[in-house]
């Protein structure tokens, strides 16, 4: 039996008005204002492009005019190699009876020197100075009323007639604390000059002062040995006049009641005509006398210091320039020779126990006999130096 067909449902039209359409992918509302945004960012990159390649240009411009500056400038100075080393670590504590301490010996001979030892001499202790030529140093112009350092600081001692006289130096003072104070204790008036870089000094000095014995500084300066070390701040061949004239001043404000200086070693600095110059500028300067410990015989101390009308006198006798009982005899009789043969002696010794021993009974025994001991600064009256400061 056929089944009778059922008739297909009509759709519903679609409402007027409406719309079903399916919008297309990709395409967002507000394009236009993304696109001037887009707009925007793009010019600001080609504005910071341009403005990047402004600054390169200047840069270059700058770079150009810099070279250009420096191809016309001279080249500077190469600075001076910066001194590194240590100074020396100097032990005192064997006393001046131990071989080979610092300041031991006051000069070596050639078969002392070793051969193989390099011909140059260690560097300055100091930082390198700039290699200049400062003006000369006035020269003092001290009231007529005014005494110079060198007559301010004298011990004063009674006229002597027609006497003859010593006058004993103890250098190298000041390291060995207790032997300096022995020296303070010898009969005198001696003069005592002492190292600047020892410690207490105006307390020592003070102690000796006290006692009567005249005040000198022990100036250190280069040997000629080159296995000698003369200590810290001496003065080197090597130095300029500005380094001279700072470690002068270092080691002369080190303490004050000292009448000059007398060197420490110094056998090589003292033939230097040109340095020891400056040297006796700064003793003028400072109304100070000099002593020329003449560790050399070619040392020019006493011909520069006449020169520039610097009271000076010079050593006669190394009492211990060997540490020996029967040595240092024979030397002090030597000083004895020369005081009756000339009128006076200049004789220079060290705090050791040896020179010490042998002076607490020379002394005494030459009193006795006739002869005066006088400070240093008495023998200046004597030397022929007009002084004019």
């Amino acid at each position: 039996m056929a089944r009778r067909s059922t008739p297909a449902k009509k759709k519903k039209p679609a409402t007027r008005g409406k719309t079903t359409a399916r919008k297309k992918p990709g395409k967002k509302p507000g394009g236009f204002r993304r696109l001037m945004l887009g707009a925007a960012m793009v010019a600001g990159a080609v504005s910071a492009i341009i403005a990047a390649g402004s600054m390169l240009e200047l840069d270059r411009a700058a770079h150009k005019a810099v070279s250009d500056l420096s191809a016309s400038s001279p080249a500077p100075r190469a600075p001076a190699p910066r001194n590194t080393s240590k100074p020396p670590k100097m032990d005192f504590s064997k006393g001046y009876d131990a071989p080979n301490r610092p300041g031991y010996m006051v000069e070596r001979t050639p078969e002392d020197i070793d051969k193989s030892e390099p011909d140059s001499l260690p560097e300055p202790r100091i930082s390198p100075v700039p290699n200049v030529n400062p003006a000369p140093l006035p020269e003092a112009q001290a009231p007529a009323n005014m005494q110079l350092a060198w007559q301010k600081f004298a011990t004063r001692v009674p006229d002597t007639g027609t006497a003859p006289v010593i006058a004993i130096i103890i250098d190298d003072a000041g390291i060995d604390k207790p032997r300096t104070e022995r020296a303070a204790e010898l009969p005198g008036p001696i003069t005592i000059s002492y190292l600047p870089y020892a410690t207490h000094l105006p307390e020592q000095v003070a102690s000796a002062r006290k006692r009567g014995h005249e005040i000198m500084l022990h100036m250190p300066m280069e040997p000629t040995s080159r296995t000698v070390d003369p200590g810290p701040h001496a003065l080197l061949t090597s130095y300029d006049k500005v380094a001279i004239l700072n470690e002068m001043t270092w080691m002369l404000d080190r303490f004050s009641g000292y009448v000059g200086v007398n060197n420490h070693m110094g056998s090589k600095f003292t033939s230097d005509p040109e340095r020891m110059a400056v040297v006796m500028q700064v003793m003028k300067s400072r109304g100070l006398m000099f002593l020329d410990s003449r560790t050399s015989a070619k040392s020019v101390g006493y011909q520069e210091a006449e020169k520039y009308s610097v009271p000076a006198i010079e050593r006669d006798v190394f009492i211990d320039d060997a540490d020996d009982a029967t040595k240092i005899a024979n030397m002090l009789d030597r000083v004895e020779h020369v005081a009756t043969k000339r009128g006076y002696a200049v004789a220079i010794g060290h705090p050791r126990d040896l020179t010490l021993e042998a002076l607490n009974k020379w002394i005494p025994k030459m009193q006795a006999a006739g002869f005066i001991f006088v400070p240093a600064t008495d023998i200046v009256h004597r030397n022929g130096i007009k002084v004019t400061g």
